[in-house]
């Protein structure tokens, strides 16, 4: 885990001088800071698990299976990119990550969809769909949680606090910042997202409500 939380920060210390150095165009976002959820995440994914998120993805790439370099090479518009380099920071896909979305909050509905898709077929598996706290008043969040609680979907919902949305911090724009109790009738804990065994240690536990037989 350590060796991860490593990689990936120097990974997005790297994209970050690119992107000054106008190597990496259009957008570049960093996920610096927010290492610790991703790698105590996949700590506990299994195979049949799946993961999509929002645009902060560079690391999640590289946890679900792309080299360093092909992350590298995407963001700076290379063939041999995650994406053919025609998707750049946001749009980085690998088997089961179904990547980045820059459409603010869009992961939620569609990470519930494939959630539903691994029930309806069989599959045993959850799907983590993260947002930010800026995604969190979206409507189309709420909708999801409200099917995903209907339907017995296998879906677990992470919002990555980083206290800030597009510039607006939390305060601002939520009338409530305890993002964990927006679900009311979907269990939801805080955890420490600066201590990477508390990450591991809380998908644990929810992968366990889903499905308790699984070791």
């Amino acid at each position: 885990m350590l060796r991860q939380l490593l990689l990936i920060r120097r990974l997005e210390t790297s994209a970050g001088n690119l992107y000054k150095e106008k190597v990496v165009r259009g957008f570049c976002h960093l996920s610096s800071g927010q290492e610790a959820i991703a790698v105590g995440i996949r700590c506990m994914m299994r195979e049949q698990d799946s993961i999509i998120s929002g645009y902060r993805s560079h690391g999640w790439a590289y946890l679900m299976g792309v080299s360093p370099a092909n992350v590298l090479c995407e963001l700076t518009g290379r063939r041999s990119g995650c994406s053919r380099g025609k998707g750049g920071s946001m749009h980085m896909y690998a088997s089961n990550f179904y990547g980045g979305n820059g459409i603010v909050g869009a992961q939620v509905p569609l990470g519930t969809g494939i959630a539903f898709a691994a029930k309806y077929l069989g599959k045993q598996g959850v799907c983590f769909s993260l947002y930010g706290d800026g995604a969190s008043n979206q409507g189309q969040v709420y909708e999801a949680f409200n099917m995903a609680k209907l339907w017995d979907i296998p879906c677990i919902y992470v919002c990555e606090n980083n206290g800030y949305g597009m510039g607006t911090s939390a305060e601002r724009s939520s009338a409530s910042t305890n993002y964990y109790t927006r679900g009311d009738y979907i269990p939801g804990i805080w955890v420490d997202s600066m201590d990477v065994s508390a990450v591991k240690e809380s998908a644990r536990s929810f992968g366990f409500i889903f499905f308790p037989t699984t070791p």
